[in-house]
């Protein structure tokens, strides 16, 4: 069925507290990136905060290392009343405060790793299981290219036993933004959901398109000036909406060359591998 847009706000915002990391990786779509860097106003983030219903699932990562942000742990607490917060870290700079100001705030943290290795007691063991004791869903994820192939059952095996999940993703950065080595076949009229779901704020109040729209210079609106609600429903959304709809998504600059659009309609809904406890 194709997505409808049934509610006046997205189910999904994903708020970008910096697109400055600690690291360099490569394999990471940053170093493609020309925007400029920077940090959220703590205001701008207030601002935007409070117009968001609870039930609405908050993402407080997007392009960068949300844990360097100055005010981290200020901006944490104003999400401590939503339902749903899901936030990713490269694991860095994740000091005592830090690792309490995320168990209280987090629904779901994943420790994104940069290179293959096996838990250790320095590596977040005693994170992971705190976080578990607490309630909060944790995962270990990792790009397929750096798991030496010989070692992949082992990889997953070790850290299922400290995480609840282990995510091994697809490079999406090799020749753009959202894009896919190998990209599956599927019908490519097909509508992203992506637009009818989900907002993605840069750090400096401009809307992005989506999770994989990481250099965009022509914003869908600016939350310094207007409000969620008149960004979401205004006429560049739902113009974006209509091509999706129409057939005609490739006619979207930032979506020519991108294939993440494929993943729910995927038999596991999703790009990439996951594996749980469960399986």
């Amino acid at each position: 069925m194709y997505p409808k847009l049934s509610k006046p706000l997205p189910k999904r915002v994903t708020l970008e507290l910096t697109n400055v990391c600690n690291r360099s990786c490569q394999e990471c779509p940053r170093h493609k990136s020309t925007y400029p860097q920077g940090y959220i106003n703590e205001e701008l983030f207030s601002k935007i905060v409070k117009q968001l219903p609870r039930k609405i699932v908050i993402v407080p990562f997007f392009r960068g290392e949300s844990l360097l942000h100055p005010q981290f742990e200020t901006m944490m607490e104003k999400l401590q009343s939503f339902k749903t917060v899901q936030l990713a870290t490269n694991g860095d700079c994740l000091n005592d405060t830090k690792q309490k100001t995320i168990l209280n705030a987090c629904s779901f943290v994943s420790l994104s790793l940069h290179k293959y290795r096996v838990p250790t007691p320095s590596n977040w063991e005693k994170f992971l299981l705190t976080a578990k004791n607490e309630g909060v869903t944790t995962q270990v994820s990792i790009l397929d290219t750096l798991i030496p192939q010989d070692q992949k059952s082992k990889f997953i095996q070790s850290w299922l036993r400290h995480a609840d999940r282990v995510r091994i993703y697809q490079e999406h950065s090799h020749n753009g933004f959202g894009d896919l080595e190998k990209p599956m076949i599927i019908d490519p009229n097909l509508p992203c959901h992506k637009p009818f779901e989900d907002m993605v704020v840069y750090w400096d109040g401009k809307v992005a398109l989506c999770n994989h729209d990481w250099n965009n210079t022509e914003p869908l609106g600016d939350l310094n000036t207007q409000s969620i609600k008149e960004v979401w429903n205004g006429l560049t959304y739902s113009g974006i909406r209509d091509y999706n709809l129409e057939g005609q998504r490739c006619q979207i600059k930032s979506c020519h060359d991108c294939a993440q659009w494929m993943a729910p309609y995927l038999p596991n809904k999703m790009i990439g591998e996951l594996y749980t406890n469960d399986n």
